[in-house]
């Protein structure tokens, strides 16, 4: 009996397979869903390259192989590509099924696409080996628009444009990273990753609803997602289950001929600390953030392309700061100029004060301007990020702890201008860009360092210049500014090829170096030479 039943339960799994791979050919074959469209805002990198040709492997704390072919951090500054989650050597591409059809109501226009990130992995990953394509979810969508003017459709791409008065409903179903506070893309917040637990295991859905009106704006969201509840009582029923948390986001602004004014802010029950003492106790994260404009007539202010709602027929191309944008001859002098600042907030656990909490403040500001004179370009910025900003959702240094009171910290500092050229007759674009930054750093006690044993009579100084990396330094040493020079030449080949010389050079007196310890066989650290060279050669297609 047994056996018959294996043997039919086999030739229906069988049955299922074939008749599964039959209806995926006939819908390959014969449904036009595939079309090359459908993949936007593809970047291939090939890349020839080396961070730091004065150090090999393991000489530095932060290693630097060899020269050799692939992609790594090193050959980018802090300062580059700002306004972007990339670094704009990534080999990637967007999975974009977009639908739109007209209301039943006049004026109506309903749309939805479903957006996919397809990157490839240039280091391994949990679960994943070096040249696999990691896939997920990149701002999937629903919306609905109301035009309170006649609908006027772009006769290119045959889309609905969008109105200067017009009310808009949107829902993210598994994603809404995208829906943000904040302006440039590095100091923006409140997106995913501000709930403080199980960051990437639960899906964070969303929803924003938009007025529009002849340049005046105004929008309220909200997004959830789930995390597991830890409470004061260990015993408790409802410790270690799943919880909802939730978050919503507003903002208000105008933006005119020539000129803007924004603010927007977030409020969000980020999670519940896990830490001895205030188990169990709410994280609340909130803050505002504004921004003034100033532009000329015709250009408007910088938007980061991971603030936007991909089509399948996106040019993805024009409306970034990557290696391949596409240079422009403006006849006119034509400029931008924006100032920004934000102010943050959170509850977190007190330091000198066990089971109470405290609420800290963060602060974080910018100033940027373009300049564009016939073919020539020049971009100037300066940020400032104090140490509760760049670690607020981690969140602090000794996480869920606020800092102690008698530790001091030190903000981050960026400064950096860019000059380029375009020699339209030979398609070349030649670039020069100076930059000095001064990384956060901090001086106190610290109860979970990343280097234990580099604590010296409970006093630490350490260097942090993200939220990720936090470098320990020796006795007696203290962060001080790294000063960088990048010389580049672009060469298009076509519209969507070009080939990327770049050499790097920077002053750094932070370079730490490690050795062996002969005498307790430990890893011992000192300061390198300060000098830093860097050299790449790019091949990127862009389409």
């Amino acid at each position: 009996m047994q056996s018959r039943v294996s043997q039919t339960s086999h030739k229906n799994l069988t049955s299922v397979i074939r008749t599964f791979f039959a209806c995926l050919f006939a819908l390959v074959t014969f449904a036009p869903i595939a079309a090359a469209g459908d993949f936007v805002d593809t970047r291939l990198s090939f890349v020839f390259s080396d961070d730091n040709l004065l150090s090999g492997p393991g000489e530095s704390l932060i290693n630097s192989p060899e020269i050799d072919f692939g992609a790594r951090k090193g050959v980018f500054f802090p300062f580059e590509n700002l306004n972007s989650q990339d670094n704009g050597d990534e080999t990637l591409t967007h999975l974009v099924l977009y639908k739109e059809m007209p209301g039943f109501v006049k004026n109506l226009t309903t749309d939805a696409a479903f957006v996919a990130r397809l990157a490839v992995l240039t280091e391994p990953e949990n679960g994943f080996a070096a040249g696999d394509i990691k896939l997920k979810d990149d701002g999937s969508y629903i919306r609905a628009r109301y035009s309170f003017t006649d609908v006027d459709i772009d006769p290119e791409t045959g889309h609905t444009k969008d109105s200067a008065r017009q009310l808009e409903l949107v829902f993210y179903p598994t994603n809404a990273d995208r829906f943000r506070a904040g302006y440039t893309y590095d100091l923006s917040w409140a997106g995913n990753k501000i709930f403080t637990q199980q960051k990437a295991q639960f899906a964070t859905p969303g929803l924003r609803l938009k007025f529009d009106w002849d340049g005046f704006y105004i929008y309220a969201g909200a997004k959830s997602t789930r995390e597991i509840i830890i409470t004061e009582d260990n015993d408790a029923v409802a410790n270690r289950e799943l919880g909802a948390f939730w978050g919503g986001i507003f903002g208000i602004g105008y933006i005119g001929n020539m000129f803007g004014i924004e603010a927007n802010g977030a409020f969000f029950d980020s999670g519940t600390n896990p830490k001895q003492g205030v188990q169990g106790k709410e994280v609340y994260s909130g803050g505002v953030s504004a921004r003034l404009s100033a532009f000329s007539q015709g250009f408007k202010p910088e938007s980061s392309i991971d603030y936007r709602l991909y089509r399948n027929n996106d040019d993805a191309f024009e409306a970034s700061n990557y290696f391949l944008r596409r240079p422009t001859n403006y006849e006119t002098f034509t400029w931008r100029a924006s100032i920004e600042g934000n102010w943050l907030t959170e509850t977190l656990a007190d330091f000198e004060k066990l089971g109470s909490t405290k609420r800290i403040d963060a602060f974080a500001g910018a100033v940027r301007t373009d300049f564009y004179l016939g073919k020539l370009a020049i971009n100037i910025d300066f940020v400032y990020r104090d140490l509760y900003f760049i670690l607020f959702n981690v969140p602090s240094l000794d996480p869920y702890y606020a800092l102690p009171k008698d530790a001091s910290s030190k903000p981050e500092l960026l400064f950096a201008v860019k000059g380029e050229y375009w020699f339209e007759s030979t398609n070349l674009l030649p670039s020069i860009q100076f930059g000095i930054q001064k990384p956060a750093s901090y001086r106190g006690r610290i109860s979970e360092a990343p280097n234990a044993s580099e604590l010296v009579s409970g006093q630490q100084t350490v260097a942090i210049t993200d939220s990720s990396t936090i470098i320990a330094f020796p006795s007696g040493e203290e962060p001080k500014e790294i000063y960088s020079v990048k010389l580049a030449l672009r060469w298009d080949l076509s519209y969507m090829l070009s080939l990327i010389g770049t050499f790097n050079y920077n002053y750094d007196r932070n370079q730490l170096g490690r050795r062996k310890d002969t005498t307790n066989f430990t890893a011992e650290y000192y300061m390198r030479d300060p000098h830093v060279i860097g050299v790449g050669v790019f091949a990127q297609a862009r389409f």
